[in-house]
């Protein structure tokens, strides 16, 4: 165990003291010994010297400072004598400027105090003069309000003047803290009082005034029961306009006189515009029809009534039009309308074209009525006040420079340029607008839908028509969110389910067509009426290529039920009458493969293709029904000999077999002349000629060509066996295909 007064004794040396020691030694260092230590006792005592050199050294100085210590407190004693001596000066300069600054913060407080009393002053009295100023209501205006004419112009403007100066000071903003002023009171309700005095007045003047006018109009109406032309409203509303900016100020002044205005309006003029919208379409009916001297317009029979059709000239209706034309309608419009009054009395139109003409100027005479009370009732009523409204111009269908460039016209390519609040408070407005116009034509739609359903029920072709110009009069409109936009794309809805109801009525047609009572039945009679209906319908549609896709629908469900009613006909005439039922499918397939790639209507190039692989099929079997008789003993003799060979037995070893000798072949063969052939095929195109139903078509000629590849090949197929079955044996037949050639065309041309 070791000693612990040793440990005590024993400090080890700092890393400073390390440092120190390891340059004293290489100071020390003789360099010519190599830095080796040679004579470590003479190294001891010079350390040791030199230790108590720095000793005494130390000693030296610690002595020679101490005069220099004590001359530093001393001067640190007057310092702090000095210090003393200034602080005690700043506490009395202190407490003299106490006082001072006391003294100055009281006038600041009263300063600030005295200019928020001027402040207040100043201000109370501006926001008084500014209440004065804008509740102040001059007796002058006051007495322009209760005795100015309103029929007057001039007096109008100065009563209006007074009306929006009574406004302003109804409407200003009093404040709160003034609110309770016994005199703001007093002058609120004077103004108040003006107010509803002068809203009776004028309210009673404007009801007074339409009063008149639907008077005026019910006379006219009474006179005019059965004319075609609308009312001219125009009238009307200039002689209301003037007084616009006084139902806005009643808007803005008394919600419910404003209200009681409209109601009046609407009340009185709906009235007016039910019994014009009745009288127009009631004098409408009948007023044009198809001719049936043009063909049938229907998939099925024309009704005995069809006879009793007339058609009307477009100039017939031009001069009703003409009258009904607005002071405000646009130069381009007349244009359009005169150039189709023009064209459709100078030259000979179609049907289609006569009766979208008598279409279109049914719709433009319509259009201004409405569109011009859209306009009058937006600044009237101040309902719509940024619209722009437009009449749309549609162009005359048929016509040399007509273009589909408007069809292109989108229902949804209109773009807001307002904020989404503004959007929503228009769409509003858009909304009461359009709610206003509903009310005031209430019957509208209705009287147009009995219109479309009269000329439906007469005959179902009249909806296509409607749909393809009232589709295309929507799409040209350039206000979708109008009432009218709204109108005719729901009297669009009930066509289009008229159209749809008529094709389904000729589908059912079709399907419950009967089989023909005569022995041959020839072309079914509803595929010639679809013929007709689809170069009826393509003229038509030509024109609105929008309704495309409607008809082409239909196009393809019709076809599908046209081949199954042939194939149902076909088999239940047979059953009837013995004719084939290949014949009658031959015949109408025939027919149909024609009369598509004629029609050229793209969606049914399936059914065309279709129609196709059906003639060949009945062809085929047809052919091979009724042509095994020319041959038939050698056809029975040959199908035995391919039984034989099907069971096993060589081609080559047949002659082996005593039923398929070779004597047993030259009997067939025999017995198979040119002659009997002759007689046969001539028996055989007897045949055809009874079964089909016109001799002079050209189908006669397909089907004996047929036949004639059919005998080449039965002969083809014979000779080959006779070769491969028997071999060497110099058999064949007793004619040759020239032979056979020469003998079907002379059949040919003796029929």
């Amino acid at each position: 165990m070791e000693d612990p007064e040793v440990d005590d004794s024993y400090q080890a040396l700092t890393s400073r003291e390390e440092a120190d020691l390891e340059r004293l030694l290489e100071l020390e260092v003789d360099s010519t010994l190599n830095y080796n230590i040679h004579n470590a006792s003479a190294l001891t005592d010079k350390l040791s010297r030199d230790l108590a050199s720095l000793d005494v050294n130390n000693i030296q100085d610690i002595m020679s400072s101490e005069q220099r210590v004590i001359d530093l407190m001393a001067v640190l004693d007057v310092a702090l004598k000095e210090t003393f001596l200034l602080e005690n000066r700043i506490i009395y300069y202190e407490s003299q400027l106490k006082n001072v600054r006391d003294i100055v913060q009281k006038v600041e407080k009263k300063e600030a105090i005295i200019q928020i009393y001027n402040d207040n002053n100043n201000r109370l009295l501006n926001e008084i003069e500014q209440l004065i100023s804008n509740l102040d209501f001059l007796p002058k205006y006051e007495n322009v309000l209760t005795k100015c004419d309103l029929n007057s112009a001039d007096d109008l403007a100065k009563c209006l003047e007074a009306a929006l100066k009574l406004q302003e000071a109804l409407q200003h903003d009093v404040p709160l803290a003034l609110q309770s002023l016994f005199a703001v009171k007093e002058q609120q309700e004077y103004l108040r009082n003006v107010s509803t005095e002068f809203g009776k007045r004028i309210t009673e003047h404007i009801s007074k005034l339409i009063m008149s006018l639907v008077n005026s109009y019910q006379e006219k109406l009474t006179m005019k029961a059965h004319e075609s032309v609308l009312a001219e409203h125009i009238k009307a509303h200039r002689s209301l306009i003037p007084y616009a900016p006084f139902v806005k100020w009643c808007r803005e002044v008394d919600s419910h006189l404003y209200s009681h205005l409209m109601e009046l309006y609407v009340k009185h003029f709906q009235v007016i515009y039910e019994k014009e919208f009745g009288y127009f379409f009631e004098y409408l009916q009948g007023k044009f029809f198809f001719s049936t001297g043009k063909g049938n317009n229907t998939l099925i029979s024309p009704s005995p009534t069809d006879s009793k059709r007339k058609s009307l000239a477009v100039s017939d209706f031009r001069g009703d039009y003409r009258r009904n034309s607005y002071a405000n309608s646009s130069q381009s419009q007349s244009d359009t309308v005169e150039t189709a009054s023009t064209r459709s009395s100078d030259i000979s139109l179609t049907e289609w074209e006569e009766f979208d003409s008598f279409i279109e100027n049914i719709l433009k005479t319509i259009d201004p009525v409405c569109h011009a009370e859209q306009q009058f009732c937006n600044q009237f009523f101040d309902l719509e006040a940024t619209s722009n409204l437009s009449i749309p111009s549609t162009p005359v269908m048929g016509g040399k420079h007509s273009s589909n460039s408007e069809t292109d016209t989108s229902l949804s390519n209109h773009s807001s340029n307002y904020s989404s609040e503004q959007s929503t408070a228009q769409a509003k407005r858009n909304d009461q607008l359009r709610n206003m116009l509903s009310e005031l034509f209430g019957n509208f739609e209705q009287d147009f839908k009995n219109f479309v359903d009269d000329h439906d029920n007469r005959d179902g072709i009249y909806s296509l028509y409607f749909l393809v110009r009232l589709n295309r009069h929507v799409m040209a409109v350039s206000d979708t969110g109008s009432f009218l936009s709204k109108a005719y794309g729901n009297i669009l809805i009930h066509i289009k389910r008229c159209f749809d109801r008529y094709m389904q009525n000729q589908l059912t047609k079709i399907e419950n067509a009967k089989e023909s009572k005569r022995t041959k039945v020839g072309i079914l009679d509803f595929i010639k009426r679809f013929e007709a209906f689809a170069k009826q319908t393509e003229n038509v549609v030509k024109y609105g290529p929008q309704r495309r896709a409607d008809i082409d629908r239909w196009y393809v469900i019709l076809m599908e039920k046209i081949f199954q009613s042939i194939e149902r006909i076909a088999k239940e005439h047979q059953r009837a009458y013995k004719t084939p039922s290949q014949m009658i499918e031959l015949e109408n397939y025939h027919y149909i493969q024609l009369m598509l790639p004629s029609l050229k209507i793209p969606c049914l190039e399936n059914e065309r293709k279709e129609a196709k692989v059906r003639y060949n099929n009945a062809l085929k079997e047809y052919v091979n029904l009724y042509f095994r008789r020319p041959l038939d003993k050698l056809n029975c003799f040959f199908e035995g000999v391919q039984s034989k060979v099907q069971q096993g037995v060589r081609e080559e070893e047949i002659s082996y077999q005593l039923a398929f000798s070779k004597q047993e072949l030259r009997k067939v063969i025999k017995d198979c002349n040119l002659k009997d052939i002759k007689r046969g095929l001539e028996d055989m195109y007897k045949k055809v000629e009874k079964h089909i139903s016109d001799p002079q078509n050209n189908l006669i000629q397909v089907i004996w060509h047929s036949m004639q590849e059919e005998f080449i090949a039965q002969y083809k197929g014979i000779t080959g066996m006779i070769e491969r079955c028997y071999p060497q044996a110099n058999i064949t037949l007793a004619f040759t295909i020239e032979d056979v050639l020469n003998v079907f065309s002379e059949i040919a041309l003796q029929h």
